[in-house]
């Protein structure tokens, strides 16, 4: 089956951390800067941990080990712990601090600081998987003005911030009340028994973030919140839900009562081909965001102007590239009057040359003949391959005629046509933005 990896920065509201830790920052550690996307979360309390619930196979814990880090543990379910440490003098980031395997499934990992020593978090990765084997990975992306989003109250969420730069497409929509609610309706078709269509929804975190609940269906509602930083952070995993089971699905999420940031950037659904999946197409509802956002098509008398002009174009261009190539091969062929031809035109005229009476012939006559004679043959099948030479008498001295090679025609012409280096497994699937 399609399996593929979900990547969740240490600022993703999905991963829970106890009181006592906090954002690292460039300010206190000069490598704050090397970590990935420049951030982490650390603490240098015992006892303080972390959590996150995940539905999957394999994960994977990414840290610093360093001088200052110390003992820590680590535990996938009521498995085995795993205990290790996090000193190093080297000062080695993006290591792996922990790996855990299990079935596809719901899981739960804990990572627990066992000194009064540093330990950070920089990201995890999650194996998942959905569909059968040997099919193809689909995803589909939903933006966050796609139809099949529904915003309500609309007077509680506006598109115009300072911060939609950041975001995919550089647009977004931003709760502005408390209380607000957005949900996103998905269709998905299980034919068999396999894992079912999952979702993860993107959206930025930061230090004036807010609580929000997220409910799939008619299952319980889960509460996060996206004050997980010291500082503004788009494009983080506020949501991943897998194995939603068959038919439609809607994705529910409620802002809190208590006045804070949030935002909806997109949404990326994961099926495939047995699950009733494909690649969806939609229209935008909102002709105001259609005329910012696409371009208007040309009328069709300019579409068929632009296909004829292009058709005679082609065509004369055509034609002058044969009478080139004629004019040149005409050119090539050789005059009447350039074709030197031998004076002696038959053996017997060679071997037996008109002297004058009383003299006999010299030794360099009749060898000269008598090359001739060898020669004649040997410039006959020479000439078959080049003619650009003819093969004379009395020694046989090649004169230079006109070439009658023919020439080359034109040559056809023709063309042919944010995932993380350091994760083990890259899937072979198919990724679609979905048009709007």
């Amino acid at each position: 089956m399609p399996t593929f990896n979900i990547t969740l920065e240490d600022t993703s509201p999905m991963i829970r951390y106890s009181s006592n830790w906090q954002a690292g920052s460039s300010a206190a550690d000069p490598l704050a800067d090397e970590y990935s996307e420049k951030s982490f979360t650390v603490t240098s309390k015992q006892g303080e941990s972390l959590r996150l619930q995940f539905y999957g196979t394999d994960v994977t814990i990414f840290g610093a080990r360093r001088g200052n880090h110390g003992i820590y543990s680590a535990q996938l379910d009521g498995g085995p712990v795993f205990r290790a440490t996090g000193t190093s003098t080297s000062g080695d980031l993006m290591q792996v601090l922990y790996t855990g395997n299990a079935t596809l499934g719901m899981h739960t990992v804990t990572v627990t600081n066992d000194q009064d020593e540093f330990f950070d978090l920089d990201y995890v990765t999650f194996q998942t998987s959905v569909g059968k084997e040997n099919e193809h990975l689909i995803v589909n992306t939903y933006q966050d003005d796609h139809p099949s989003f529904i915003y309500t109250p609309a007077s509680a969420w506006s598109t115009s911030s300072n911060k939609a730069s950041w975001f995919s497409g550089s647009n977004g929509h931003f709760a502005t009340q408390p209380s607000a609610t957005v949900t996103l309706t998905f269709e998905g078709e299980c034919k068999f028994d396999v894992p079912r269509d999952a979702i993860a929804l993107y959206g930025p975190v930061g230090p004036l973030g807010t609580a929000y609940s997220v409910q799939i269906d008619n299952n319980n509602s889960t509460e996060y919140t996206t004050n997980t930083t010291s500082f503004f952070k788009a494009n983080e995993v506020l949501f991943y839900g897998g194995n939603l089971g068959a038919g439609n699905h809607t994705l529910r999420i409620e802002t809190s009562a208590v006045p804070g940031d949030f935002a909806i950037d997109y949404a990326n659904m994961y099926t495939t081909a047995s699950l009733g999946g494909g690649f969806q197409e939609h229209s935008r509802k909102n002709t105001e965001a259609q005329s910012q956002h696409e371009t208007p098509m040309p009328s069709l008398g300019l579409i068929v102007g632009i296909v004829v002009g292009t058709v005679f174009a082609v065509l004369a261009i055509a034609i002058a590239v044969y009478l080139f190539w004629r004019q040149r091969r005409i050119g090539s062929k050789p005059k009447d009057s350039e074709v030197i031809t031998p004076f002696l035109k038959t053996e017997e005229a060679i071997m037996t040359p008109t002297l004058p009476q009383g003299i006999l012939p010299s030794t360099s006559i009749l060898y000269a003949a008598e090359s001739h004679t060898h020669n004649h043959n040997a410039s006959s099948a020479y000439s078959y391959h080049n003619r650009s030479h003819v093969a004379l008498p009395f020694g046989g001295i090649p004169v230079v005629g006109a070439s009658y090679f023919r020439a080359a025609g034109p040559r056809p012409s023709g063309h042919a046509p944010r995932g993380k280096l350091h994760v083990p497994y890259l899937p072979e699937y198919t990724v679609t933005r979905v048009p709007t």
